[in-house]
Parts: structure tokens; sequence; C-alpha cells
């Protein structure tokens, strides 16, 4: 995603929309990096408490930094966050894919916050190559019921006022780093994700079933 960012020349008078921005690390590092100003939204309100308690710590070494983080989901962006755009910038990282099943509803949120001709959406999802009767095993450890296929996508994108603007494929990135966490959880024998859910992402995006890419995509 951070390449995504670069490639579109983030800059400081710009402003950008997380969706599904987790624990807020990677919000406020684009904040600090490029110096413009960053909305994080998650549907876990825990998510954005912790989210905040980074923003404390990064404000002490980044006092100009600009960030704020609010509870609510991508299917009905907060009209709090809404009235802070429109964006330049919107990221989905790793949330998108959680969406495919009512994926006109999220692509709609997305361009109604995209400034109209120029906002662009970057974003990381895993994308079938499949068929999807032989992914059950994947879409059942992430808890999904569709994925959508690069085409799909497209189209998806093209029918909510996004045209499809290129991406990279992450395949080789994605199964070094699932093989590294599924051994640090054996190793360490840590809490968290089942070991299952990397090994399904290493195996089937080695073997060709899926891909992980960044997707992006320009309001119209």
């Amino acid at each position: 995603v951070r390449q995504g960012w670069q490639s579109k020349a983030v800059v400081s008078t710009q402003s950008t929309g997380d969706l599904g921005c987790g624990k807020g690390p990677p919000a406020l590092d684009v904040a600090v990096a490029t110096g413009a100003s960053v909305v994080g939204v998650d549907l876990a309100e825990n998510h954005i408490e912790i989210a905040n308690e980074y923003l404390t710590k990064y404000r002490k070494d980044h006092p100009k930094i600009r960030a704020e983080f609010h509870a609510g989901s991508y299917f009905d962006i907060p009209a709090a966050v809404k009235a802070l755009g429109p964006f330049t910038h919107v990221v989905m990282q790793t949330a998108i894919y959680y969406a495919h099943h009512r994926i006109d509803e999220v692509l709609e949120q997305v361009s109604s916050v995209l400034v109209p001709g120029s906002g662009v959406l970057v974003a990381t999802d895993f994308l079938r190559k499949s068929p999807l009767h032989e992914l059950s095993e994947f879409l059942t450890v992430h808890g999904i019921s569709v994925m959508l296929s690069e085409e799909e996508m497209k189209a998806a994108l093209k029918r909510n006022g996004l045209e499809y603007s290129g991406g990279e494929v992450l395949d080789s990135h994605c199964v070094k780093f699932n093989i590294a966490k599924r051994n640090l959880l054996s190793k360490l024998a840590l809490k968290g994700p089942n070991p299952e859910f990397f090994r399904a992402r290493e195996e089937f995006v080695r073997d060709g079933k899926v891909s992980f890419q960044i997707v992006m995509a320009r309001k119209q």
C-alpha cells in the first residue's frame, strides 16, 4: 500500500481516508511521511481507542501531525467523516476483501467521499484466480463467503464511478510474509490468529488459486 501512496505522490496539501484502519499505525505513518491529513475509520471501537493512544505517542515526535480516528463502518461512513471530505485518497489495507459480498455498497461509499475527477482509491485485496468451489477452505478460514476475480472487481469499480487505474501483484511478498508469521506463532507460542489462517494464505497464493494485489481506481 505504501508503494501505492508513493506512486500517486501524496503531498501535504492532500487528505486521505483510511477505511478499516485497525489500530492506526499505518495511517499515522502515511501522515508523518507525506504531511497529508489522515482520517481513519474502523468498526471496532477498541481499535479506535488504541489508534488514539498511538496518535498521542506519534504527536510527541511529530507535533504537526494531522490525523484523527472515528468508529464506524465502511458500509455507512459516519457523517462526521464525510464532513471532512472529499478526500484526495482513500486507502483500504487488507480490508476490502471482507466486503466482496457487498461490494457495491462499500464502493458506493468510497466513491461518495473521493474528490470527483481525481480522487484515488488504493486497496490491497485478495482476488480469486480459481472457481469459488475450489476456494472453500480459504473462504472458511477467513470467514467470508465470496471472493471476486480481477475482472469482477474492475466491473464493480466501474459501476460505482471508479475507473481501474492499475495496481501491483504482491503474491511473492504475501507468501513470504505468511510463512514468517506462521513460523513466529509456532516458535513463540503466541496467542492470536490460528496458524491455519496464515497457512491458507500462503498455500492458496503460492498455488496460484488466489492473488494478493494492490488495486487502484480513480473517481470519474
